[in-house]
């Protein structure tokens, strides 16, 4: 009685290991189609961000590596199976469909579908085996490539229980590189900091805070460095000293965890805000990052840097576009009603400027007169606009004050009248924060136009001037054979 029930047993034993086999196989398949689908991500946005992005990477020695080819090959097949997008970039250059699809996080399903359908068949094949011969440089192939690209929004796997002793191990060193900032020694801080986020490519953490460290921290002290001290850097294409280069250095370390972590958008925002921003005052850079920030999940504030950075490089279209869409989403904000008439005014100050271009260029004398009447017009509407907003009182607009002053001396230019330019200038010098760097340099402007004596350290800054731009109209291998 008991030979049967053996029997039954064995064959259900026998079942139970071919499903489970099944299913094994199945769960090898989606890991690693999951592993192929986040490093597609992953490389369409340093495609789409990164200018540099077909170079070899600077710290990979072996040419070998396959990155690069295997994307083209992804991209090709991606241009015949992926339907028309009609996206272009910032320059209005066509993007390719992949590119375009990654760029919109909405659409992560469709390139889900694609890294584990037919039509990727041998790119991913090609993918795992590079994986094994470690020939893939972009995911880190020394750990698993689950946890490299397991950031925000990632499911987790088997693997990144294996990878949980290098997240502690990251923490420990973490911890070392803490104990040596707060020691003062910050050339033990930094290659601590790269070995933390080779431990652990996803702690977004330790890339934000070591960028601040290399921006902000490690620069306090130190005094900005004259042009003829500077040494050009091929890899950033600039003229550096040691100041700025910790800014350059910031950029990499944050440029790498958006590498790791393509959907997270704080390491974008420091990027865009705290770097290219504050400290660099590269404000098209930083209108580049902060708009691919709010491309993710982002908080509620992420948006107004981004308008700000809009109005700071000059698109006060933009940025009064940005504001109203911002006010109709948050009805209750009280920053976008303050803004929104600043970026009218700003509009319409740019159009009185352009319409005094027209009257200095026009040849026929009435096409100009014409020209100069739009520009009273459209500056007595921007000075309105400027005094409703400046207030009075304890409650005046600095910046509006600023702008106000600014037309005057403007136009008291116009005329000749330096010496009243001048005190206009040295007026709103003293009353608008913002406008004072820009004064200062008109002031400059103006004595030197009408043959004014300068003081001492407008002479300075007149020095610093020239230097500047005799080195930036030098070849790059005349003033530097160092920093490459």
């Amino acid at each position: 009685m008991k030979r049967p029930s053996n029997i039954i047993f064995a064959c259900l034993l026998v079942v139970a290991l071919t499903l489970g086999a099944i299913q094994g196989c199945h769960i090898r398949r989606l890991r690693q189609s999951e592993t192929f689908y986040r490093w597609i991500l992953a490389e369409a946005t340093q495609y789409r961000l990164f200018p540099d992005f077909n170079a070899q990477p600077a710290d990979v020695e072996d040419k070998a590596m396959m990155d690069r080819p295997l994307f083209q090959e992804i991209l090709d097949v991606a241009e015949k199976v992926l339907p028309e997008q009609n996206a272009t970039d910032d320059k209005g250059n066509p993007l390719k469909r992949l590119i375009a699809v990654t760029s919109d996080e909405s659409k992560d399903r469709i390139i889900w579908d694609l890294a584990r359908g037919s039509a990727l068949a041998k790119q991913r094949g090609d993918f795992l085996k590079y994986l094994g011969q470690k020939k893939l440089s972009s995911v880190a192939s020394e750990f698993d490539p689950n946890a490299v690209y397991g950031e925000q929004g990632a499911n987790v796997g088997i693997g990144n229980i294996f990878f949980g002793f290098r997240k502690l191990a990251a923490n420990f060193v973490w911890l070392q590189v803490d104990r040596y900032w707060h020691q003062g020694m910050l050339h033990r801080m930094v290659p601590l900091m790269k070995t933390c986020v080779a431990l652990d490519p996803n702690f977004v953490d330790a890339y934000l805070v070591g960028a601040w460290h290399l921006a902000y921290n490690a620069t306090a002290k130190m005094s900005d460095t004259p042009e003829p001290l500077k040494k050009y850097y091929p890899k950033y294409g600039a003229r550096l000293g040691e100041k700025e280069l910790y800014y350059y250095l910031a950029v990499d370390f944050l440029k790498d965890g958006i590498r790791k972590n393509p959907r997270n958008y704080k390491l974008y925002f420091d990027l865009g805000f705290s770097v290219y921003e504050l400290k660099l005052k590269d404000y098209p850079n930083a209108v580049k990052y902060l708009s691919e920030a709010i491309r993710h999940r982002h908080d509620r504030w992420v948006p107004r840097q981004l308008c700000i950075a809009l109005e700071l490089n000059g698109q006060y279209q933009e940025a009064l576009a940005g504001w109203e869409d911002y006010l109709r989403k948050f009805p209750d904000n009280t920053t976008a009603p303050r803004f929104i008439p600043r970026e009218k005014a700003l509009i319409k100050e740019m159009e009185a400027e352009k319409a005094a271009e027209r009257a200095r260029n026009a040849k026929d004398p009435a096409e100009a007169e014409a020209a100069r009447a739009e520009t009273e017009r459209l500056r007595g509407e921007a000075v309105k606009m400027w005094q409703d907003l400046a207030g009075g009182g304890q409650e005046e607009d600095p910046f509006a004050v600023g702008r106000i002053m600014r037309m005057k001396a403007q136009k008291l230019i116009e005329e000749q009248r330096y010496f009243e330019a001048i005190a206009v200038l040295q007026n709103a010098w003293s009353k608008s924060a913002s406008f004072a760097t820009e004064a200062l340099n008109m002031i400059i402007d103006v004595k030197l136009k009408a043959g004014i004596p300068l003081s001492v350290s407008e002479k300075k800054a007149v020095m610093r001037r020239e230097e500047a731009e005799k080195y930036k109209n030098a070849p790059p291998e005349a003033t530097s054979s160092e920093g490459k």
